[in-house]
């Protein structure tokens, strides 16, 4: 299926393409699943992504507080080196977008597509960003058969499966990009969770590793 590139995607239909922050809110609208915010990482965050993804095993999970004390333990964790002012944004944003008072941070070295499968997440929503490497790819609902999604497809590739609807187009972000994508779980979306997957291994051999943050609300 052909990748769509820069700013080839419109924003309509179940994904909203934005360029600034605040375009975020978006979300917020009941037909939207996918929110891709573009954006370009600064010098400083970019290198030190490249200084965490040169660590062989590289895995950061935290159940962080989103209140002073959680600042204060994910700036002194030095295993996420210089990049607790960009994951401490991220985390406080999907605070406010959701209410929650406490987020998922993980912050992994990706040597091999982790799903690389499209599929959905059984969660409310989840934000994604890759540091360093090709982005999350995924699809808009309405290019997708859902009937043919997991097992259904009877071990089918995604582009054989009958999964995606003719003239479909697989998005993928670019390393910066923010990604919010709604899960099965967000209030009224059952059935209709974001349907996404790693970028596949031709994608990523030429630049594998990659570094991959995700943030979820949790209470």
């Amino acid at each position: 299926m052909p990748l769509a590139s820069g700013r080839m995607l419109a924003s309509r239909g179940s994904v909203r393409r934005v360029d600034d922050v605040s375009g975020i809110a978006e979300l917020f609208d009941v037909e939207t699943h996918v929110v891709h915010l573009r954006r370009r990482l600064s010098d400083r965050v970019a290198a030190e992504a490249i200084a965490l993804v040169a660590q062989p095993g590289l895995r950061v999970a935290a159940l962080t507080p989103l209140t002073s004390e959680g600042r204060a333990q994910l700036r002194d964790d030095r295993a996420v080196g210089g990049l607790s002012d960009e994951l401490w944004f991220w985390a406080e944003l999907m605070g406010e977008l959701t209410g929650c008072a406490t987020v998922g941070i993980r912050c992994a070295r990706l040597d091999a597509p982790m799903c690389p499968r499209f599929h959905v997440d059984r969660v409310g929503v989840r934000l994604v960003t890759t540091l360093v490497g090709p982005g999350t790819e995924y699809v808009a609902s309405e290019h997708v058969n859902r009937a043919m999604l997991g097992h259904a497809a009877g071990g089918a590739s995604d582009d054989t499966s009958g999964l995606l609807r003719p003239g479909a187009v697989i998005a993928r972000a670019e390393a910066g990009d923010v990604v919010l994508m709604k899960g099965e779980s967000w209030p009224g979306n059952a059935g209709s969770g974001a349907v996404h997957r790693s970028p596949p291994t031709q994608a990523t051999h030429a630049c594998a590793p990659r570094l991959v943050v995700t943030i979820d609300p949790l209470a």
